[in-house]
């Protein structure tokens, strides 16, 4: 073989293997598949986000390479990208209630003289501060407005052994929050978890649908407090301990919610990380099944969080922490309220603390503290389960999510 034909053999090679390169990688862009399914009819909406500010020095957490300094206002568009608007600057703003005229809303600044905060919603949507007052007591943790919207409650949850409890605020003209005007302390933890439960820690209040009955979970004493609402009273919420509800020793009760005909509720606890369902008839709760969100025994799997349904009404989600970090989806009955067909999805960070439904429930945001994230996540509407769209927004320490509605 001549030379000229050993060069012209080597050039028919390499452009041989140039074409099945080019062939391999076009055919492996033609398998390339969308990260979510197709949402239709998804409109653009705001959505607002708690956080703690300044660094945290829990072991968990990630480096913030940019603290939060407040509440931030987000766009959720079309398309499913979430593009960040503006921040209002305010110290410890972690759990986010909106007014039922949409008008005004109240934040916890979860600090150690704890306060809550009242702000106005502008008609571009930005929000302006219009009061604070103190919750006499440490780190309010979750708040609501009873349904008529006359007052907010707030609870105290209270790391330390001072002035855990709940306080009730008038809400006044204009949306400011008023002085308040009844404290009810809790003062005595079941002193089973050593550092958790060394005395009372109100987690959450939860009123009932038709707006008869308060529920306050103490984390510290492990029990859910009831509580009749008498709007007219002096103080307008009266001890009902008959509803009172007790968990197992160290199970540590934290959220709560109703089915949305109000047939049901569900609390899931903390340290046990289980979700305890119940009947809702006649102003109390039953109890008819309690189910694990892990099947294991170790206390670093088990770490109870958010919980909420989806806005179908089919499906119940909620986070477990810890080592964990994951979203448990659950199949809700809605003849006997029931639990059935677990699924677990990662929360795509560290600490699920809260989540949050889009108006067409094919959304969930997740508010992820340690890894200082939010994270989107697509939801099948048929069988519930979460799926990564590969969006995030990076927050510093963001412990709740609430779309406007």
């Amino acid at each position: 073989m001549t030379t000229s034909q050993k060069k012209w053999l080597r050039s028919v090679f390499r452009l041989s293997s140039v074409s099945m390169l080019l062939a391999m990688n076009i055919a492996y862009a033609q398998e390339s598949i969308p990260l979510t399914q197709e949402h239709h009819n998804v409109q653009p909406q705001t959505l607002l986000v708690g956080s703690w500010t300044g660094t945290s020095g829990n072991p968990l957490a990630e480096k913030i390479f940019y603290p939060s300094e407040g509440i931030y206002r987000l766009r959720l568009n079309q398309d499913g990208t979430l593009l960040p608007l503006d921040v209002l600057k305010m110290q410890n703003p972690s759990w986010i209630v909106i007014s039922h005229d949409h008008q005004y809303v109240y934040t916890t600044n979860e600090s150690d003289n704890g306060e809550v905060s009242a702000m106005k919603v502008l008609a571009d949507g930005r929000l302006e501060f219009i009061n604070a007052v103190s919750t006499r007591g440490q780190h309010p943790t979750h708040a609501t407005l009873t349904p008529d919207g006359k007052f907010l409650l707030v609870a105290n949850y209270a790391a330390s052994k001072k002035n855990a409890g709940f306080i009730l605020f008038p809400i006044l003209a204009q949306g400011k929050i008023g002085e308040p005007v009844q404290h009810i302390p809790f003062e005595k933890g079941s002193g089973i978890v050593n550092g958790r439960q060394d005395s009372g820690h109100a987690h959450s209040v939860t009123i009932s649908p038709d707006g008869k009955m308060l529920f306050v979970a103490d984390l510290g004493a492990d029990k859910v407090r009831a509580y009749r609402y008498q709007p007219g009273s002096k103080t307008p919420f009266v001890p009902e301990t008959a509803a009172d509800l007790s968990f197992p020793a160290g199970a540590g009760p934290r959220h709560m919610t109703f089915s949305p005909d109000g047939k049901f509720a569900y609390i899931v606890t903390e340290m046990a990380a289980q979700v305890h369902v119940y009947s809702a008839e006649h102003d109390r709760l039953q109890s008819i099944q309690t189910v694990s969100l892990t099947d294991s025994t170790s206390a670093q799997d088990k770490g109870g969080a958010g919980i909420l349904f989806s806005p179908d009404g089919k499906f119940l989600y909620i986070g477990n922490r810890q080592q964990r970090n994951e979203i448990l989806v659950f199949k809700a009955d809605p003849h006997n309220g029931r639990l059935t067909e677990k699924q677990a999805f990662s929360a795509g960070g560290i600490e699920p603390r809260a989540f949050a439904f889009d108006r067409s429930g094919q959304y969930m945001l997740v508010a992820n503290v340690y890894s200082n994230n939010i994270v989107e996540l697509s939801r099948n509407t048929q069988d519930g389960s979460l799926h990564s769209t590969g969006v995030t927004v990076q927050i510093g320490s963001p412990t709740d999510v609430k779309f406007m509605p």
